[in-house]
């Protein structure tokens, strides 16, 4: 792949997932996003891959680029607002947008094997059952950046535009770890054994945030000084 492909890629995918906010603010949520999934994607490439067979490099840039692309349509009809975007599992009717948006927006910069390719990456992603190896490596790599902070950033950006509280941050992570959420997202929503252990460090970072952020809503660190400095009978009395 060329510089100058990637460039007008980066390009053209910047001026369509930048979402605008007012006459001078921009909203780079969706793009970053994008961007993140694309760097992902791409080091995920240079791993060994079953069979030996290289991915084509510019095909799954492309899908990474524009594999969520169906939300900006859809915002742009109404149906969702800004905030809204990726807080819920990007479905296929958005994955085949995203493959029309792609043909549409690069389509001519590329030969068209590789269009065609990075269009069945993006439609084939949602599919556990794929074996098309520029799918999967999207797929490991979008998963990938629903864990750790981000998983974090995405809920509080989503609670902060509905009203809701900073504890219930922690309590629906409490939630998902009563319900074993997270093992089933571990066990099912990965392909490759590397992209799952890389999250399973991430949730444990988010383990360590939401540990943290708990102490600090209640005050549990200065609760543990007070009970401290306390006389030995009364800090057990307090116990």
């Amino acid at each position: 792949m060329s510089n100058l492909a990637l460039e007008h890629m980066l390009q053209r995918a910047r001026q369509l997932l930048v979402l605008p906010i007012d006459e001078q603010h921009q909203d780079p949520w969706l793009w970053e996003h994008s961007e993140r999934v694309m760097r992902l994607a791409q080091m995920l490439g240079n791993l060994p891959q079953p069979g030996g067979r290289p991915p084509d490099a510019t095909a799954l840039v492309a899908a990474a680029l524009f594999h969520d692309a169906g939300w900006v349509l859809e915002h742009r009809q109404g149906r969702y607002e800004r905030w809204q975007l990726l807080t819920r599992p990007t479905n296929d009717l958005q994955r085949e947008l995203a493959a029309a948006v792609l043909l549409e927006e690069i389509g001519p910069l590329l030969p068209g094997q590789t269009v065609r390719l990075a269009s069945a990456a993006i439609r084939q992603c949602n599919d556990r059952r794929t074996t098309l190896l520029e799918a999967r490596l999207l797929a490991d790599a979008d998963a990938l950046d629903e864990m750790g902070m981000m998983y974090v950033l995405r809920q509080f950006r989503q609670y902060q535009a509905e009203g809701r509280a900073l504890q219930q941050l922690v309590d629906t992570w409490r939630r998902h770890k009563e319900y074993r959420y997270w093992e089933v997202r571990l066990a099912d929503g990965f392909h490759l054994d590397a992209t799952r252990e890389l999250a399973r460090r991430r949730l444990t970072a988010i383990d360590a945030f939401m540990t943290a952020l708990q102490s600090d809503l209640g005050g549990e660190d200065l609760a543990a000084a007070l009970r401290a400095a306390l006389p030995a009978p009364e800090r057990a009395a307090s116990s």
